[in-house]
């Protein structure tokens, strides 16, 4: 009778407490792990479902893990049948990748009984992911901007524009120009490297004073830059 409530009657000797206490501690680690990656999450990429996902295949290993025990056989037949499943769903995120092999380590510590290595892994691992996250490790800051207006090329304005872009641009790249009321009107678009940033609201100002010139953008991108 006490068989029943023993894994042993499968092949394993672990008890049920054991089982219990394995995935109650998987679980646990597991949602340190999960609330690391919601915190640092970066981007739109962000799923409900991939969080909900690292938790349960921290679980779920440490199950396969009480399964597998020191049965070599047992580990070879499981792999083969997990062979059949088909996983179709793309990583969009390579630091996704990395909290995938995150949660199955310490879902396979806890299943092996290594309570030690689960615990000493989760914690100073996650505190690593919130040090690098806290000093902005691996990014490009770019102050850049996007300046676009209009202006009437009736007008002589070139030279006032090409003045005001070599007082305050270091770097002028034009990306567009949009012909408008049959090429009477100019459309520019440029990208622009400011020698000053603080001098975002006098160009714009300068600009507004040419005859002929309105519609005035001046668009800032203040994010990380991935190439």
């Amino acid at each position: 009778m006490e068989n029943l409530f023993n894994v042993a009657s499968f092949g394993s000797s672990v008890s049920v407490a054991q089982v219990l206490l394995n995935i109650a501690l998987s679980f646990a680690l597991s949602l340190i792990v999960a609330a690391v990656y919601k915190y640092t999450h970066r981007g739109l990429s962000y799923s409900r479902s991939f969080v909900f996902t690292l938790i349960l295949m921290s679980i779920v290993t440490s199950v396969i893990m009480m399964i597998i025990g020191n049965n070599i056989v047992r580990a070879f037949g499981l792999l083969g049948a997990l062979s059949i499943i088909r996983f179709r769903t793309a990583v969009k995120d390579t630091r996704d990748t990395a909290f995938i092999f995150f949660t199955l380590a310490v879902g396979m510590a806890v299943g092996t009984n290594s309570y030690s290595i689960a615990i000493v892994t989760t914690l100073f691992i996650s505190l690593i992911i919130l040090i690098l996250e806290k000093v902005n490790f691996g990014t490009v800051r770019k102050h850049e901007y996007v300046l676009s207006f209009e202006f009437d090329q009736a007008k002589n304005t070139q030279d006032l524009l090409v003045m005001i872009f070599k007082k305050y641009f270091k770097n002028v790249v034009l990306l567009n120009i949009h012909s408008k009321q049959s090429g009477a009107i100019a459309e520019m678009v440029y990208h622009v490297n400011f020698i000053n940033d603080d001098q975002r609201g006098e160009v714009v100002r300068d600009l507004s004073t040419i005859e002929g010139v309105g519609k005035i953008n001046l668009i800032t991108s203040r994010n990380d830059v991935e190439y």
